[in-house]
């Protein structure tokens, strides 16, 4: 057992960290082919021997033997009884401690050599957790991990939809927050060498792109992509963020599709119709970039939800609820009701921001008759216009008048008078972290444009384009001689004319 300890403690040593990028990419690759070649013999099977290593190596300061060990060990329990297995992994247990701690104090450039063993790891955390029923636990470990290999939080990995989906799963919404706030700018491509000791030299390259150009860690598939914005938007929808679930469900609803649709694209198509009416009060169309394949798919599989928004933008009550009331077998199968019934309720705003947009005043009678159908009574209209006062999302106020007790006036007015100074100094703040984002977003543009002028797709193209380029020139060439030989032609026959 003590023959295996050396080894693992023998990286890094001082000679690697002092060493260069190439030198020390190196030095990892020997160290981890040679721990993966004698750490199995050591093991032999034994859970207790990987926990006498795990006792023994600083997870901090040796992450990549820590972690190698750790992926061992579950490999291990693995082979095991399903209830040892249950005990010795789930929530509590020594592994797990270990496991989120590891996850906690990893050192980024070690763990770059070992993408698969890092996301397994995650992947165990994000599934017993969710087996044991308590998906909270798996949050934060995962959550942290991700910050913790890439700070910015702007490139895509398998790991985001782990956490998407345990924050569904434990209603943790703002938990999500910290990674779905950030753009995303980087998705997971396979890059040549030359390409790699570029970006080097630019000092661009990331230990996510390490992760992925050495091919360690996992590729990122479409359906990791479309399900991460659709997790994405229903955590923004669970807390009413309407602008950032839309923008999400557009993401998904635009990617790109041929001869076949995704079903997750046409769930996201359904939140979308809904979300567009929670959000603006209307039907949008569908983005530019959609595929006109997806367009037609959406219209087939998605035609409850069409009529829906038809009924809610034509602003007939009746016509609104009976769709509503059609559809409900459509909605509670496709988990929806809740958003549906949200809109039912949209619908009395819209209704009263109509009136508001017709009339400077009118009783609370009308507005209960005209714009909500008599939907509620006199009373509860008025505490339904102050609640919208009191939230902005009209700017009205409440009159009654002398002798009438059943009736009042609402007076609604276009905006206030004057912004406040906290509006002012909120909307200095945005754009302050909006010119950062534009900023940020210049940057990684140009990064992407060198990318690709790098990579061996786009150089192949530039190949491909010259010898189409010098083939055409050499018929140019030969079409002009044959030009100017028929020109000669014509010019002897009209000498011989003459």
């Amino acid at each position: 057992m003590m023959d295996i300890l050396p080894l693992l403690l023998s990286f890094p040593s001082q000679a690697a960290a002092a060493a260069s990028h190439d030198d020390y990419n190196v030095q990892a690759r020997d160290f981890l082919a040679n721990v993966n070649e004698r750490l199995p013999i050591y093991i032999d099977g034994s859970a207790n021997n990987t926990n006498d290593l795990l006792e023994k190596i600083n997870p901090s300061t040796h992450s990549l033997s820590y972690l190698l060990v750790l992926h061992f060990h579950l490999k291990t329990l693995e082979k095991t009884p399903n209830d040892n297995v249950s005990t010795e992994t789930r929530p509590g247990s020594v592994f797990w401690t270990r496991s989120t701690m590891f996850l906690r104090t990893f050192e980024p450039n070690q763990i770059k050599f070992a993408g698969s063993e890092w996301y397994r790891l995650m992947g165990f955390i994000a599934t017993t957790a969710e087996m044991e029923n308590k998906p909270l636990l798996a949050v934060r470990p995962i959550r942290d991990a991700i910050i913790r290999l890439d700070p910015t939080c702007s490139s895509f990995t398998p790991t985001h939809v782990l956490l998407s989906r345990a924050c569904l799963l434990a209603k943790a919404y703002t938990l999500a927050l910290p990674i779905l706030d950030q753009t995303i700018y980087n998705f997971s491509t396979t890059v040549n060498n030359f390409h790699q000791k570029s970006l080097q030299n630019e000092s661009d390259i990331d230990i996510v792109s390490d992760l992925h150009s050495s091919g360690a860690f996992p590729k990122t598939t479409h359906t990791d992509h479309l399900q991460y914005f659709l997790y994405g938007a229903m955590i923004y929808m669970a807390l009413k963020k309407w602008s950032k679930a839309r923008h999400f469900l557009s993401i998904v609803v635009s990617s790109p599709a041929t001869n076949s649709v995704s079903l997750i694209m046409v769930e996201a198509y359904k939140k979308w119709v809904l979300v567009n009416l929670l959000e603006k009060g209307t039907s949008i169309s569908l983005p530019k970039v959609t595929a006109p394949v997806a367009t037609k798919v959406y219209k087939a599989l998605a035609r409850p939800y069409d009529a829906f928004a038809s009924a809610f933008v034509s602003g007939d009550w009746e016509k609104l609820r009976a769709e509503a009331e059609f559809g409900q077998s459509i909605w509670r199968m496709d988990k929806n009701t809740g958003l549906v019934q949200q809109a039912l309720l949209a619908f009395r705003k819209q209704s009263v921001l109509r009136l508001s947009a017709t009339f400077a005043a009118v009783t609370t009678i009308d507005v209960a008759r005209r714009a909500l159908s008599n939907m509620i009574d006199i009373n509860a209209t008025e505490q339904y216009i102050l609640s919208l006062a009191i939230q902005q999302q009209i700017f009205a106020s409440l009159l009654h008048l002398t002798g009438e007790q059943e009736s009042s006036i609402i007076r609604f007015s276009s905006s206030r008078n004057k912004q406040s100074t906290e509006q002012e100094t909120y909307l200095d703040s945005h754009l302050l972290f909006q010119q950062r984002k534009l900023e940020s977003l210049v940057q990684h543009i140009q990064a992407s444009d060198r990318k690709l002028e790098l990579g061996r797709e786009y150089v192949d193209y530039l190949r491909r384009g010259q010898r189409h380029n010098d083939s055409m020139s050499k018929d140019g060439v030969q079409s002009s001689r044959m030009k100017g030989q028929d020109i000669d032609i014509d010019e002897d026959m009209m000498g011989d004319m003459h």
